[in-house]
């Protein structure tokens, strides 16, 4: 039985949300057909693919992750011309077009094959809880006339939490917490921990300060992910819990304060 709240709640919400937001006709099912058919061809057209035959080792990272984490859904990869250190993932609701992972040259040319794993197990973590499926159908139905204060609070959650268990699937694609550790110092500040002789336990130590003056704050992240701080507070529980009992005593107060703060973030 998986105790870990994240979790837990997540698909709580998922299932709520998934009731409410659902494609009841054709009209609605086509338009993410043509959502998906649209956005394969736009990033396509303007993204490097991830292939064989032109980043063949990258491909070959790629699909290792991807077999670790046992993903089977039809998936391609591919690279963007951006400097900072980030991923993405458009998730395909249908058969017709594959999802689609993208990560950008800054990424690439800042991280190590094990920090990539972490950038790439993170976004397949999305694509195997379909998470851009629920937010595709709630824009398609609430954009123009805006979400009841309970369902929009719903999906706030929800996004906050996916993100918190893209990151788990981002440590098992790895296995190694300081090289989460590593991967997140590059993420938010674009620079090696390494090269300023920081251990992995000091910034985790610090990290807990500035998740608790967060806390204190009233403040949790943007609508869509956690402050950085939050992720990797959560990213270290799950690493370091010896049993689901201790994860879920220690994961509990994230969650709590995520639900608590949700309505407050702009």
């Amino acid at each position: 039985m998986n105790l870990n709240p994240v979790i837990i709640q997540r698909k709580n919400l998922r299932l709520k949300l998934w009731d409410d937001v659902r494609p009841m006709n054709d009209e609605q099912v086509k338009a993410e057909l043509i959502y998906m058919k649209y956005g394969f061809f736009d990033e396509s057209g303007f993204n490097l693919p991830i292939e064989p035959d032109t980043t063949p080792k990258l491909f070959h990272l790629c699909q290792a992750v991807r077999e670790r984490l046992n993903v089977h859904e039809k998936v391609v990869f591919q690279l963007d011309n951006r400097v900072r250190v980030q991923g993405g993932c458009i998730v395909s609701g249908n058969d017709q077009y594959p999802s689609i992972i993208h990560m950008s040259s800054g990424a690439v040319n800042t991280l190590s094959e094990d920090e990539l794993s972490v950038l790439i197990g993170h976004e397949l973590g999305h694509l195997i809880n379909k998470d851009g499926i629920v937010s595709f159908y709630f824009n398609l139905k609430y954009k123009k006339s805006g979400a009841p204060k309970k369902i929009a609070h719903w999906f706030n959650v929800y996004r906050l939490l996916s993100e918190l268990e893209a990151d788990r699937y981002a440590y098992l694609a790895c296995g190694d917490l300081d090289t989460c550790i590593s991967y997140e110092y590059k993420r938010i500040g674009g620079i090696d921990i390494k090269k300023f002789g920081v251990p992995a336990n000091q910034f985790i130590e610090g990290n807990h300060k500035r998740v608790q003056m967060f806390f204190d704050r009233g403040q949790i992240g943007s609508n869509t992910h956690p402050y950085d701080a939050i992720r990797t507070e959560a990213l270290h529980i799950f690493a370091t819990s010896k049993n689901s009992h201790e994860l879920s005593s220690r994961m509990y107060p994230l969650v709590y304060y995520i639900d608590k703060y949700a309505n407050e973030i702009i």
